[in-house]
């Protein structure tokens, strides 16, 4: 036998071991969520319509006053306390200048002046690991990095969300100081990056607000949510039911991991007595 034929029986056989081992029922801890998965190509489309209409934010005395008041808040977030008349006041004044923003510029240059704060945002965050050194690089980020610690999309001074996750959380924190829905104007794909995470990373959230975002999630598209749901049950005590989501999935898709899962719920005694 030849060095090259010994090789390829090794292999074989290796491959062989592997996928026998890969198909025997092995119970897996059942508490790890399903990732974040996010379409690259509509994730890149996103970003670029973002860079479109952030290029075409109006330049005027009414763009810069809106653009100013919003840094001021930035900076009230990044130095508290701040008293709430301070906040009272600014709200105010950002309403007006939004309504002369709109009057002189139409309703499109909200949209591009959030999508201008949103790129301005990114370039002064990075990976996360930046730290402000200018007070524009303080107002710019604001409250946002805490905000994203609070929710895991930063861990130990790291971005670990995907990046179009940190676009959306501050884009939602540029709707809400303008007092606008959170997730005003967002397409399937930022919708998926905003309550995707909530619903599959938030550890520590209340169990409801992320069913929830769970279900915000799936009406977005996003993927998954099947598998997240029966996690979700088990969290909040319902192994039983947990498990059985998993078996059937498992028996729809073939998936090994679901079936896995399942057996990790029982593995772990976590069904009742007499339970399947």
């Amino acid at each position: 036998m030849t060095a090259s034929g010994l090789k390829l029986i090794l292999c074989v056989v290796a491959a062989s071991v592997a996928g026998t081992m890969l198909a025997i029922p092995q119970p897996v801890d059942p508490w790890e969520m399903p990732s974040l998965v996010l379409d690259r190509v509509a994730v890149s489309d996103a970003i670029a319509l973002d860079q479109t209409l952030a290029a075409d934010a109006p330049e005027s005395e009414e763009a810069e006053a809106l653009r100013a008041l919003f840094l001021d808040h930035g900076r009230s977030e990044a130095n508290q306390p701040y008293e709430r008349a301070e906040y009272e006041q600014r709200q105010i004044a950002i309403h007006h200048a939004m309504d002369a923003v709109t009057k002189k510029h139409g309703a499109q240059a909200l949209a591009a002046l959030r999508a201008e704060a949103v790129e301005t945002f990114m370039q002064q965050f990075g990976d996360g690991t930046r730290k402000p050194e200018t007070d524009q690089g303080i107002a710019v980020l604001g409250g946002a990095p805490k905000i994203l610690e609070r929710y895991g999309a930063i861990y130990r001074g790291v971005l670990v969300a995907p990046p179009l996750t940190a676009r959306v959380f501050y884009k939602a924190r540029w709707n809400a100081v303008h007092r606008r829905p959170h997730v005003e104007d967002f397409s399937d794909i930022e919708l998926q990056a905003y309550w995707g995470w909530f619903a599959l990373h938030g550890w520590g959230k209340p169990l409801d607000q992320r069913e929830e975002a769970l279900l915000a999630f799936r009406d977005a598209g996003g993927v998954g949510t099947e598998e997240a749901a029966a996690l979700l049950d088990l969290l909040s005590g319902h192994p039983d039911r947990a498990a059985r989501s998993l078996e059937k999935q498992y028996a729809s898709s073939g998936e090994l991991r679901l079936r896995n899962l399942a057996l990790g719920i029982l593995h772990a005694g976590l069904l009742p007595a007499g339970a399947p």
